[in-house]
């Protein structure tokens, strides 16, 4: 299971303290053949103003939403979980990958928004897929923050 001590909003970008206030939600939807799909997986705050509006998802395409608590998505089965929406390509795989790299992956939450301007930086050099880096390099960047943030 990942050590984070806490996520960052998707809606509003503050920090979501504890996991018990966290959400996991997506759209669902209809496309033109009638086959069910969803968009939007993210990660918000258990609270109306960052979780999507139900009635503005559905007057944009039908859309309904589906939302769970951050906690059933932890540990070995809620990744299963989340490996599940991929295995039925419900969501776009790239999203469901992104959150289970934000949810199981020990340092990626911290790190993944920041890897641009430390790639720039020189805190590690990138060599494997974008978004795909080694936990050394996740941990090289979390160092390069706490120690910036001693600096500034």
């Amino acid at each position: 299971m990942n050590n984070n001590q806490y996520w960052y909003c998707d809606a509003c970008g503050k920090k979501i303290e504890s996991v018990e206030a966290g959400w996991l939600e997506w759209i669902y939807f209809k496309d033109e053949e009638g086959n069910g799909k969803g968009r939007g997986l993210r990660i918000v705050h258990k609270d109306k103003q960052c979780m999507y509006n139900s009635r503005l998802e559905y007057k944009r395409d039908k859309g309904i939403t589906n939302d769970d608590n951050l906690r059933s998505y932890l540990g070995s089965d809620g990744l299963l979980l989340l490996l599940e929406l991929i295995a039925e390509d419900e969501i776009p795989k790239e999203e469901v990958l992104e959150i289970i790299k934000r949810i199981h992956i020990p340092g990626y939450e911290i790190a993944h928004r920041h890897f641009a301007d430390a790639i720039n930086e020189g805190v590690f050099e990138p060599n494997r897929k974008q978004g795909y880096y080694w936990l050394s390099d996740i941990n090289a960047v979390i160092a390069w923050l706490e120690n910036k943030d001693n600096i500034s």
